[in-house]
């Protein structure tokens, strides 16, 4: 029962009256169950997030992963990034509370931007439109409002197991926005290889791809597939099935392939098709023609004793909004929209993005209302997904995606991973807007039923 690492934060934040941040002080500790697993990386990667996708010019974060007698945890969509947001972006809506001050402005004010220097004293030097996806949902109209007492009781907080008609019916909204790393980190000789063979029979031209990359749903079959294409000129494209004979591609993981993977098919691509160029052509092909080619990503290191370093490869930028209806008498909870602004880099195939982010949307809902791994003296009580509950399709309210493509340098094409950040910001703006129907504080995720209703 490996699953995300539970996790408590304590954040500070000091700002002047304008909202300029001034500094941040964090603390996170991380229960890592009863293995190392990928503690290690996983409370490195919260802590080097918990300021935020802002610019802080003193900051003090600190971070422990703790050994207990529970299950062990591991990597999952998000991998530390989920649980510094949470905690933040709840400091930004209090500040901006406290401040009297409209909570995006807010955000707008103190964002990254390219240059920026975070923390880590690691510069941001390719593309970080923060600003430009709050922005985008800034412009975006609100759901109409409809009354609930003449509703379809199906269109309720609850649906079949509402039992009220409406009364006591509060609508919220709220904003998170975040960031994540691109691929390994802090050093990691990360790299992937690609072959490529270009033939030509009865038919036309043939290309031919291996690599050992492994396709589980994300679309990589699809991208490799375009950027043969798109290199090659060839339409007749054959993906060989994950080859081990082929170098490392890694994991599918760390919103890494479309940038490892599809680094090295186009390399590999590039060097086929200077060798059809010097022979004249494809339609002189007499035999074969193949080449394999390693891709790396720009190189990084380890933090130093004081925290400092260059630890990610580079980021990708999200932000999500969230409207929901809160029975107030039930603790019931229906979303009606989550609307995500989302840094893509390139969308090199567009239909594949958007379902990433709406994925990605969906898992966040659960994490915020649905998801937890219940532990008793170290025993999982909910082992099965008859007690573990997850979001279905009954559940996912509309989701309004706002890709936002500026490309970023050094990356194939300008392409970025577009897995992680709707995970990463859409919990924390449902939660977000659960505070702003109820006025409750809601420190902790997944918010229940009673942690809505009574004192």
């Amino acid at each position: 029962h490996v699953h995300r690492h539970p996790s408590r934060v304590w954040m500070r934040h000091g700002a002047a009256r304008d909202g300029t941040l001034i500094n941040v002080q964090a603390r996170l500790l991380v229960d890592g169950g009863a293995y190392t697993s990928t503690s290690p990386a996983v409370i490195d990667n919260a802590t080097t997030f918990a300021a935020g996708p802002y610019e802080v010019p003193n900051a003090r974060l600190e971070g422990t992963a703790v050994f207990t007698n529970n299950p062990p945890c591991g990597a999952m969509r998000g991998f530390g990034a989920v649980q510094a947001c949470f905690a933040y972006e709840a400091q930004m809506d209090k500040l901006a509370a406290a401040l009297n001050l409209d909570p995006i402005e807010l955000r707008i004010k103190n964002a990254l931007h390219t240059g920026s220097v975070l923390p880590t004293g690691q510069p941001i030097a390719g593309v970080a439109p923060v600003r430009e996806c709050l922005q985008r949902l800034q412009q975006l109209p609100l759901p109409p409002e409809e009354s609930a007492l003449d509703r379809d009781p199906m269109l309720l907080p609850g649906g079949a197991g509402n039992v009220g008609h409406g009364e006591g019916i509060k609508r919220g909204v709220g904003v998170a926005v975040g960031y994540k790393n691109l691929g390994y980190s802090e050093g990691f000789d990360d790299s992937s290889e690609a072959w490529v063979r270009v033939s030509v029979d009865r038919d036309g031209p043939l290309a031919e791809v291996k690599t050992a990359a492994v396709e589980v749903g994300q679309g990589l079959d699809t991208i490799v597939t375009q950027i043969v294409r798109t290199e090659l000129g060839i339409d007749r494209v054959l993906i060989r099935p994950p080859d081990t004979a082929i170098g490392s591609a890694g994991s599918s993981s760390a919103s890494r392939q479309t940038m490892m993977t599809g680094g090295a098919v186009q390399l590999a691509c590039q060097a086929v098709r200077a060798e059809i160029e010097r022979s004249g052509g494809l339609q002189d092909l007499r035999r074969p023609l193949e080449a394999t080619r390693v891709f790396h990503h720009r190189p990084t290191g380890k933090l130093d004793a004081s925290g400092q370093g260059d630890p990610h490869v580079t980021f990708a930028f999200g932000a999500a909004r969230a409207v929901v209806e809160v029975d107030q008498d039930l603790g019931l909870v229906r979303v009606l929209q989550l609307a995500v602004a989302q840094d893509v880099g390139r969308a090199l195939n567009p239909q594949s993005v958007l379902g990433q982010i709406e994925g990605g949307s969906a898992q966040g809902l659960g994490l915020a209302l649905m998801e937890e791994v219940a532990l008793i003296d170290g025993q999982v009580k909910n082992a099965s997904f008859t007690d573990y509950l997850i979001p279905t399709i009954l559940d996912m309210p509309p989701v309004v995606s706002e890709v936002i493509e500026e490309p970023e340098p050094g990356l194939p094409y300008g392409a970025k991973g577009v897995g992680e950040p709707s995970t990463v910001v859409v919990p924390a703006a449902v939660v977000a807007a659960l505070r702003n129907a109820t006025g409750r504080e809601l420190r902790r995720a997944p918010v229940k039923p009673d942690d809505l209703v009574g004192l």
